[in-house]
């Protein structure tokens, strides 16, 4: 995201996650689950999201185990928009961070199926929108299903994505 700080275009970024693929909501987890594991694994803090790690009985390591604890919590709070924030208040650790996200975005609940599937079928290209784009919105939709469990065939998509063309493609 290019930001005029000073007169001066600068490339706004946080611990190498580019700040426009910030977590928006189950629209953009999957893609931003993995740029994040990305940026954690490269800043030695993986393992702060797969399980909990307890703080260390040397006091030698407490110091080094609560800056890592710090940075990680801290670059999850910046990789997600202000409405997801307040999910992750009162978490006390990246991991606690981590599954309250993966609950709420990636539930495998019927009512969560039903509603990504009625957002496939939804699918319309709008006024102004470019092929590319529109395309993008059944591959991420695809995906959302893909994490909770539903397949597409590909047969379907194309069908979807045919149906939500304007009448001025119909020739095609």
């Amino acid at each position: 995201m290019q930001q005029c700080f000073l007169g001066v275009e600068v490339e706004m970024s946080f611990n190498e996650l580019r700040l426009e693929y910030s977590l928006e909501g189950s629209s953009n987890y999957i893609a931003w689950k993995d740029r994040m594991e990305a940026v954690l694994d490269g800043n030695g803090l993986k393992e702060f999201i797969d399980a909990e790690v307890p703080k260390p009985i040397d006091a030698a390591q407490v110091e080094a185990w609560q800056k890592k604890t710090t940075k990680c919590r801290r670059i999850l709070l910046e990789g997600v928009k202000d409405h997801i924030v307040s999910n992750l208040h009162g978490k006390a650790s990246p991991y606690l961070m981590w599954k309250e996200l993966t609950y709420l975005l990636q539930s495998k609940s019927d009512q969560r199926k039903l509603a990504l599937k009625d957002k496939l079928r939804n699918i319309k290209c709008e006024k102004g929108d470019s092929m590319p784009k529109y395309l993008t919105k059944f591959t991420q939709c695809r995906d959302e299903l893909g994490s909770v469990g539903v397949t597409v065939d590909d047969e379907d998509l194309v069908s979807l994505a045919l149906l939500g063309l304007p009448k001025s493609w119909h020739s095609y």
